[in-house]
């Protein structure tokens, strides 16, 4: 589950905003996400004043804000990752079972993992492994502009882990999917949240 995380960004406390979804790893840096958020109460709506501008996959536990892994929609001020995100419907600014295909964040700067110099299939393989803390971030316009200088720090957030029964029946050895949790403190081992 995707959530508030005060933690790791304090003006996200006391949002309303929830998020599900379920991120697909392949052994060959493929990276699949199926994505479902409402974006609630005085973070909405979801329109051209406050789009989603944002959703990606960053290294971090949920007190950590962590650069770019791998990046599945976008639009200015962040990257694109190949299309601008989903923006919902206006009436409940929410969006349901939408799948992006991740792209790696490549680009020599800071804000992309190990500087962009990482594979897909390097980065998969730390997915798959599970030797990286990572979480999913939803960024919007109006989070981008609440964080100020504190840097592109999303809306919500949540910790990923690995989750071996999810497999998709008959795959084989090389897919796996991870699945986003709680950002409870108390689940050490679920998803936790983070920084997009």
């Amino acid at each position: 589950m995707l959530a508030a995380d005060p933690a790791a960004v304090p003006t996200s406390a006391g949002s309303e905003s929830t998020g599900t979804g379920t991120v697909t790893v392949k052994n060959d840096g493929t990276v699949m996400m199926d994505i479902r958020w409402e974006i609630r109460g005085e973070d909405g709506p979801i329109n051209e004043d406050n789009a989603v501008v944002g959703i990606h996959i960053h290294t971090g536990d949920e007190y950590t804000n962590g650069p770019i892994v791998f990046g599945f929609c976008g639009q200015d001020p962040l990257p694109s990752f190949g299309g601008t995100c989903q923006q919902g419907w206006s009436y409940d600014s929410a969006q349901i079972a939408t799948k992006y295909a991740g792209k790696i964040c490549d680009k020599n700067v800071k804000d992309c993992y190990n500087y962009g110099q990482t594979s897909a299939r390097e980065a998969a393989q730390l997915l798959i492994d599970g030797r990286e803390d990572m979480y999913v971030n939803i960024h919007t316009t109006k989070s981008l502009a609440a964080n100020g200088k504190a840097g592109a720090l999303g809306l919500i957030r949540g910790q990923l882990r690995l989750k071996e029964e999810s497999r998709p029946a008959g795959s084989n050895e090389d897919e796996w999917s991870t699945s986003s949790s709680s950002t409870s403190r108390e689940m050490k081992t679920s998803l936790r949240g983070g920084n997009m």
